[in-house]
């Protein structure tokens, strides 16, 4: 779909066709092809007095066009169309944000537009559609000049493109922008008024061209017209290189960076579309100086894929660019900036990229350490340091909040290198509950699984591989940022020996842990997951929790001969899901729960104990994980399965938990050993 401006270049496209070999063509006061917008126009003579000696005057030109891609651009540059843009340094960029991300935007000229003059993305800028209508919601590359407030120093443009006043108008509303001519489509203006401005002694000047566009969208690359309007805005750029010269000459002391770019790439058509495709994503910038190698490779092929796209420097990284030739320093604790410069020894972050935690309570960052660092990385979260990091790290989970459920946005600055750069994240934060402290209450045995071997807080039982030199089990990553035991029965199941009083000859009692499995061991045979009974036959005494087919688990008690069971419960495959099995023997009643981050909360509570003898339940007075009480469980059954299932924050108590406990356990993502138990 072309751009909502795409019909106002073809009205115009005659005539600025015409123009573009002419572009350095001079008219009177820009009468006819554009509108001044301020009461004077900018001199030709030199307005400011020479520097003195000794000292230097950072001045910067930015020079837009749009419809020049970067491959076009380097084609022609091989063919000697470009000599003036050939003494550059051109370097592939991404716009666009990044797609999948808050970050994204649509390839468009006015969201491009207002990411190269403010240094943000869309998800700050605020500027989406292709109208210009709305402005941007964070500071112009205008604003952090004006704010600087050097003396003396003037900030104008003159643009072809019909988003940019628009654009700009609160800019200049705001007394950022000393002149702004609408050129109204004719670049020649463009250029007439840009020469005018530097040699006028401004310190900050923008020329923005659209002939290569409106060719492209007419008659696409292979025209004569593209290479015609080309080579036009080239001999543009020659002009006002030359009135940079012409500066030096009666000022020397200024010193003066030259930065060309494009707003956002074109399809194979030539035509502006909002795909987030590579090809409509690929910028340029170009520098009359040189950039850090460590970030940008100066000639480099055209990006093919996502991710060489994603790794190149950006349109964000335009304002601290010229920022950092100017000397303005960028305030690490009000930063806005999505991007760094690219000019600078020192190189901080790269590609920062943020998610939300599983459970909605964290915000995940990411990034990318171009070089090595001198220092910690600090990481700011609205202003306020929250961390301080090693040189190498390239994450950081933030979720030390204290706020209620809601949206939020949080702008994260990272400085490395002392170059700071930022990221606006959005979380749809859900507040944990908190971990009930009554969880201490009547607690008999309780392992963490943080270590091997296990042991139990509170020393009455112990838990370790059925057979001495023969351990099945392993630590791997828990739901809590700790360790599991993760057991593979295919060497060794585990046994949980209880050395005091056995919690099952209890009158109540609760049973409870993280589990979690890739579902394979489930079939019609099933497989114990804790059990301490001779499951070759559910009705034989003990208790087992047992894995079935679909992922399903099946809590069952019986006394030899008799049982009760509650079925049809699942869990998610590869998923941390809490089990807890609460009996009251003197009520004769039995509870099961089943809380997984997928199907939540499952339940069958009171359920009557119609069979089982309760003084029984110790069946065979041990425990497997992974087995039954034999360590023999698919000798005794054919066509069971053994492999692997994990655990943590095995727990027993003497007495029967309430639901809201249970609740505040799945809830508050705590391990019980933040109780200390």
């Amino acid at each position: 779909m072309a751009s909502i401006h795409a019909w106002a270049r073809h009205a115009g496209l005659a005539r600025s066709l015409a123009l573009a070999g002419a572009v350095a063509a001079t008219l009177a006061a820009c009468g006819g092809d554009g509108s001044e917008s301020t009461a004077s126009t900018p001199q030709d003579s030199a307005q400011t007095p020479p520097t003195p000696d000794g000292s230097k005057t950072s001045k910067v030109l930015l020079i837009g066009i749009d419809g020049a891609t970067y491959s076009q651009v380097q084609s022609a540059i091989v063919r000697r169309e470009l000599p003036n843009l050939a003494q550059f340094n051109l370097v592939p960029s991404a716009t666009g944000g990044m797609p999948g991300t808050i970050t994204a935007q649509a390839p468009l000229d006015a969201p491009s537009w207002a990411t190269v003059l403010t240094g943000a993305w869309a998800n700050r800028h605020g500027v989406t559609d292709d109208t210009g209508a709305v402005a941007p919601q964070v500071p112009s590359l205008f604003r952090y000049f004006r704010a600087a407030g050097k003396a003396g120093v003037q900030l104008g443009g003159a643009t072809s493109s019909t988003v940019l006043p628009a654009l700009l108008k609160g800019e200049q509303d705001a007394g950022n922008l000393d002149t702004l001519v609408d050129c109204a489509g004719i670049d020649s203006c463009v250029t007439q008024n840009g020469v005018k401005l530097v040699k006028s002694g401004y310190g900050l000047v923008f020329a923005q061209y659209s002939a290569p566009a409106a060719a492209a969208e007419y008659d696409g690359f292979g025209s004569g017209s593209y290479t015609t309007a080309l080579a036009g805005v080239d001999k543009a750029l020659g002009e006002l290189l030359a009135a940079v010269a012409e500066r030096g000459k009666t000022q020397p002391g200024e010193d003066w960076l030259v930065m060309v770019t494009t707003s956002h790439g074109l399809d194979a058509t030539g035509a502006t579309t909002t795909a987030p495709t590579v090809e409509n994503r690929t910028a340029f910038i170009a520098l009359n100086k040189p950039l850090n190698a460590a970030l940008a490779t100066v000639g480099a092929a055209a990006p093919a894929t996502p991710a060489v796209l994603s790794a190149l420097p950006t349109e964000a990284d335009i304002v601290p660019t010229l920022m950092a030739h100017a000397g303005i320093a960028i305030d690490p604790a009000t930063s806005k900036l999505d991007g760094a410069a690219l000019n600078t020894t020192s190189a901080g972050v790269r590609a920062i990229n943020a998610g939300v935690g599983r459970y909605n309570d964290s915000v995940e960052l990411s990034w990318q350490n171009a070089t090595a660092s001198y220092g910690v990385t600090r990481l700011l979260r609205d202003g306020v340091q929250i961390a301080s990091l090693a040189p190498g790290v390239t994450q950081y989970s933030d979720n030390k909040f204290d706020m209620p459920t809601g949206l939020y946005r949080f702008n994260y600055t990272l400085v490395r290198n002392e170059v700071p750069v930022s990221y606006q994240a959005q979380i749809n934060y859900v507040r944990p509950v908190t971990l009930a402290t009554t969880l201490r209450d009547n607690l008999a045995m309780y392992f963490s699984m943080d270590a091997k071997p296990p042991v139990d807080a509170k020393g009455g039982a112990t838990l370790g591989p059925w057979v001495a030199g023969t351990d099945g089990g392993t630590l791997s990553a828990d739901n809590f940022g700790a360790r599991a035991l993760r057991v593979d029965s295919n060497v060794d199941a585990y046994k949980l020996a209880q050395n005091g009083a056995d919690v099952t000859l209890s009158p109540q009692f609760t049973i409870g842990f993280w589990f979690r499995t890739d579902c394979t061991q489930g079939n019609g045979t099933g497989e114990p997951i804790l059990s301490n009974k001779n499951y070759v036959s559910g009705s034989n005494a003990g208790i087992a929790f047992g894995l079935f087919g679909s992922c399903e688990v099946r809590f069952n008690i019986g006394s030899g001969g008799k049982r009760d069971d509650i079925n049809g419960m699942k869990v998610s495959a590869n998923q941390w899901a809490y089990l807890a099995l609460s009996i009251d023997g003197a009520g004769k009643k039995f509870s099961a729960y089943i809380v997984d981050p997928i199907l939540g909360l499952q339940k069958v509570e009171n359920k009557a104990i119609a069979n089982t003898d309760v003084a029984k339940l110790n069946g065979l007075g041990v425990w497997g994980l992974n087995d039954d009480a034999t360590h023999n469980y698919v000798g005794n059954n054919a066509g069971s399965l053994k492999g692997v299932m994990e655990f943590n924050d095995l727990a027993m108590w003497t007495r029967q938990l309430t639901l809201d406990e249970l609740k505040s356990i799945s809830g508050s993502r705590q391990p019980l050993s933040n109780l200390n138990p």
